[in-house]
């Protein structure tokens, strides 16, 4: 018996278990410091916007007070200063517009930042937030604003080129009418920049919101994964324990039980222990065990020692060998036949644990068995063996002989154990089987082609040792011998050996028969004799032999003249009958015998030889003529010869007679 552990596998599973929480755990913090960086990252993004705003706010400031200085005294300087002051705006511009197209431009971007005045350190990040957060609210209402506020600078430029414009055509021109218009500029552009700045506080707020519930959801998530799996290892642990438990007990119950034999032993054949099981089946006594008297390579016998080299080496690889059998020796020298299966213990190289089960028992019923099928196919009689529903379980080779179907045809189909269209008598036979357990009668059963075989049923029900009904036995002899015989004996005791017509007994019987049904349906019946005319000079002029053929060929046509219902005899020599049932009216009996008297008037060949014959007929009708077969056989006697005795007809009516 093979030495499965069933915790074997449970410390590698904890073990990769407690993998998966440092994993987790460093995901964790991994995940974290991501998170983190990227915060610092999208922060760092925002403030440079916001330091971004600033210096774009203050160039725009600086254009418009270098404008508002040029309109109170034109000069070169203070419209080049103008123009400086505002390439922060338009540089800006530029980076905006390269990051907006469907491919950003990065390089350009890159370009525009720089030339804005911001710090090459923090351009990077505002390129990221830009390009991944262009959509989202609150970045997208800043990103609008500062469109708006870029259309406002070229407003302003347009405004200055204006200005300046005017002062070339006049020098002396009053520039102050601008001045409002500037104005208006500047209060729109304070307000842009108010809004600006005020959509990125909120994105800022905004973001450090969603990234610190990112986080928090991140990290609650990986935590909770941590507790489950956590939790699952403990259970594990806990579930490997009880196993480890279990598995100490069950074996300590078996060791202790003696349900089988179990002994630790080493390759060199040494036995260490064994429990009273492994003693009892063996013989010895725990004192003989103590003294070590036992090895195991000593109790086995020669043949046996190549399958026990095969087990070492199963288990030196593998840790355990498969069941298999063999045998020892018992102390009394006899042979005891055991299945063992071993495994080496825990740890240990040359020293292991094995299993004994004695097959004694086993072997006694195998050969029993084998026994049982030795006579079941030496069975000249066929044999089916079939389940509680009839379910055919076995044949022999006799019975699939004796019907021609095969085994696979047989195996799994409902068995025939008799054949018969009465149910009252099927009710019979069930009853027999379901009281008695046994029925045996003459039946037939069906063969592969179709046909039926009579057959010599036996059949018997089955019990196991607790009395209840299991399994149906059946035994059937072919009869068909003497079927055949019995058949063979009845025709020579009923019909006419040259004729094949009823002979004088089936006559009889046939004529009470007909009697009773006419009198029980209250119809009438005719009885017809028929003797040859010329017969006995066929048989002196051309011999018996001949004289035998007309009489077969005379049989014949009696036949043919007759109905299934009727019933054509021959008493011996020329002398014929025939039984006519269910008559309505004698005149029907009349026809029948002049039908019968033009067929036999008519020339036979025998041998190529012509022969003519004639026939008188006598004719009873019941209940007219007769009451009984003895008065109905002596009025068609009667009429007969007088049928013989008128040359004019063939046939006489005996109740005719007696109206004449």
């Amino acid at each position: 018996m093979q030495i499965r552990d069933t915790t074997a596998s449970s410390p590698p599973l904890i073990r990769r278990r407690v993998k998966h929480i440092i994993w987790l755990l460093l995901a964790v913090s991994l995940l974290i410091l991501v998170l983190g960086t990227l915060q610092a990252q999208l922060m760092s993004g925002v403030r440079a916007y916001v330091r971004g705003e600033g210096l774009w706010a203050k160039a725009q400031k600086d254009s418009v007070l270098l404008l508002y200085r040029y309109l109170e005294n034109p000069s070169d300087y203070l419209f080049e200063g103008f123009e400086r002051a505002l390439q922060i705006n338009l540089n800006d511009r530029i980076a905006r517009l390269a990051l907006q197209k469907k491919n950003p431009n990065y390089a350009d971007a890159r370009q525009g930042f720089l030339a804005g005045g911001n710090h090459p350190d923090d351009i990077d990040n505002m390129i990221y937030l830009f390009v991944w957060f262009q959509n989202i609210k609150h970045m997208k209402n800043a990103i609008a604003i500062w469109t708006a506020a870029d259309a406002e600078i070229d407003q302003l430029r347009s405004l200055a080129y204006r200005i300046r414009e005017a002062h070339f055509h006049a020098s002396n021109a009053d520039l102050s009418r601008f001045k409002q218009e500037l104005e208006q500029l500047d209060l729109r552009l304070n307000k842009l920049e108010i809004d600006f700045s005020s959509e990125l506080s909120e994105g800022a707020r905004w973001l450090k919101r969603t990234l610190l519930l990112v986080n928090l959801s991140m990290l609650m998530t990986m935590l909770l994964l941590v507790w489950f799996i956590s939790r699952r290892v403990l259970a594990e642990i806990d579930d490997a324990e009880s196993k480890l438990r279990d598995s100490e007990t069950r074996f300590k119950t078996l060791y202790d039980s003696n349900i089988i034999g179990i002994l630790i032993w080493r390759e060199n054949g040494e036995i260490y222990d064994a429990n009273d099981q492994f003693l009892d089946i063996l013989g010895y006594t725990r004192a003989e065990l103590q003294q070590g008297l036992l090895n195991w390579r000593d109790l086995t016998p020669a043949e046996f020692q190549s399958s026990d080299d095969h087990a070492l080496q199963q288990i030196a690889e593998q840790g355990y060998c498969l069941p298999f059998e063999k045998e020892f020796f018992h102390k009394t020298g006899r042979r005891t036949p055991v299945c063992v299966g071993g495994a080496l213990l825990h740890g240990e190289q040359d020293r292991g644990l094995a299993f004994m089960v004695d097959r004694t028992s086993e072997k006694k019923m195998e050969a029993q068995i084998q026994l049982s099928a030795t006579v079941l196919e030496a069975s000249r009689d066929g044999i089916l063996i079939c389940n509680q529903q009839r379910n055919i379980i076995t044949t022999n080779a006799s019975y699939r002989k004796m019907t021609g179907f095969t085994n696979t045809e047989l195996v799994g189909t409902k068995a025939c154990f008799y054949r018969t269209s009465d149910q009252d008598e099927a009710q019979k036979i069930e009853s027999k089987l379901q009281q008695r357990h046994y029925w045996q009668d003459d039946t037939e059963i069906p063969l592969a082609n179709g046909n039926l075989l009579p057959v010599r049923a036996s059949i018997a029900t089955v019990t196991g040792d607790d009395g209840q009904f299991s399994h149906y036995v059946a035994v059937f002899s072919d009869i068909s011998a003497r079927r055949d015989l019995e058949e063979n004996l009845k025709n020579m005791a009923h019909f006419d050996h040259l004729t094949g017509l009823a002979n004088r007994i089936l006559f009889s019987d046939r004529l009470c028969t007909a009697i009773s049904r006419a009198h029980r349906h209250k119809t009438q019946c005719a009885l017809l004799f028929i003797d040859l005319d010329k017969f006995k000079p066929v048989n002196d002029q051309y011999g018996h032999a001949i004289g035998d053929e007309l009489l077969k060929q005379v049989a014949l046509r009696l036949s043919s003249s007759s109905r299934e219902s009727d019933t054509v005899g021959r008493l011996g020599g020329d002398e014929f009958v025939m039984i006519v049932e269910d008559l309505n009216d004698p005149d029907y009996a009349t026809q029948i015998a002049e039908k019968i008297a033009h067929q036999l008037q008519q020339p036979f060949t025998v041998n190529e030889q012509p022969i003519t014959v004639g026939c008188s007929i006598g004719i009873a009708v019941y209940p007219i003529d007769g009451k009984d077969d003895v008065e109905l056989i002596r009025a068609a006697d009667i009429a007969m010869y007088a049928a013989k005795g008128k040359p004019d007809t063939h046939y006489y009516l005996y109740s005719g007679q007696q109206k004449n």
